[in-house]
């Protein structure tokens, strides 16, 4: 719209020049020329902002809105953003959930810089995060909950559910703004972190190295319970001198050990109810 308010004031603008600086007898035929332009131009722009409309609208705005039964990679739109492929996940807690980060081998570097915590990294369907930016327009969108699925090396499972998650905009360092209440038998290692900015390496916000102390990225506070992002160790098991550094869930195994596969994930809490649980 700013396009056309910009074609308006620009034509206007020379129909004046030209009323000021020629005969009265060319004044109709410039302003018949100029009303044509202002005319086509317009036609332009609407088809354009038509045509971008029906590419956004043509996709859901979440993996729960697309009523899909399988595990995939699907297209969504979130307003704020262009339409970009997401993991649904539609078997570890139900229908309708969006991977937001997955650890499953140790094949994806998640020490990484604040530029590419921003943008995301990975594979969708691998090891990956969906990226900062990403989230705060889609948990900005309409209320959203937080699923975190954790498997040690033994094959037992656990899990952490919280049914608010809001994260903030870039000039606020996409703090963990609002979480929600706790449910789960993982325990709860996430609500410390409530408030926190996000830090990498690169871009300390706790005044303690956190990032560079614990080898990951996260929302730290003094420094962690839970460090999702830290160095994937096989076996899960590590000597008590590299604490904390692994993928870490405090209330479940402490800080000595990091496991084998995590997950997590969101969905719009609004419509939650109507999906499968």
């Amino acid at each position: 719209m700013n396009n056309i308010y910009y074609v308006v004031f620009f034509l206007f603008g020379n129909l004046t020049f030209y009323a000021k600086s020629s005969s009265s007898t060319n004044i109709y035929e410039n302003a018949e020329q100029l009303i044509s332009s202002l005319k086509k131009e317009l036609s332009r722009l609407r088809a354009d902002l038509t045509a971008q409309k029906t590419e956004e609208t043509a996709h859901p705005p979440s993996c729960l809105a697309a009523m899909i039964n399988t595990d995939g990679i699907y297209t969504i739109w979130v307003p704020g953003l262009k339409p970009f492929p997401v993991a649904c996940d539609t078997r570890t807690a139900g229908a309708g959930w969006t991977v937001i980060q997955r650890r499953q081998d140790g094949s994806e570097n998640f020490y990484r810089s604040w530029s590419e915590y921003q943008a995301g990294f990975g594979q969708l369907n691998a090891e990956f995060f969906i990226g900062l930016e990403k989230l705060h327009h889609i948990t900005n969108a309409e209320p959203y909950e937080l699923y975190i699925h954790l498997e040690d090396f033994d094959g037992e499972t656990h899990y952490a559910k919280y049914d608010r998650f809001v994260v903030a905009n870039e000039s606020e360092s996409y703090a963990l703004s609002q979480l929600g209440k706790f449910t789960g038998d993982a325990g709860d290692s996430l609500s410390y972190h409530v408030g926190k900015a996000f830090s990498t390496f690169d871009n300390d916000k706790t005044g303690k190295n956190c990032a560079l102390t614990n080898v990951g990225a996260w929302w730290y506070n003094q420094c962690q319970h839970s460090n999702l992002n830290g160095q994937y160790m096989a076996g899960g098991s590590y000597e008590k001198k590299l604490t904390g550094r692994g993928i870490c869930w405090k209330t479940w195994r402490g800080y000595d050990y990091g496991y084998k596969r995590t997950q997590m994930m969101i969905r719009p809490r609004c419509r939650s109810s109507f999906s499968q649980s």
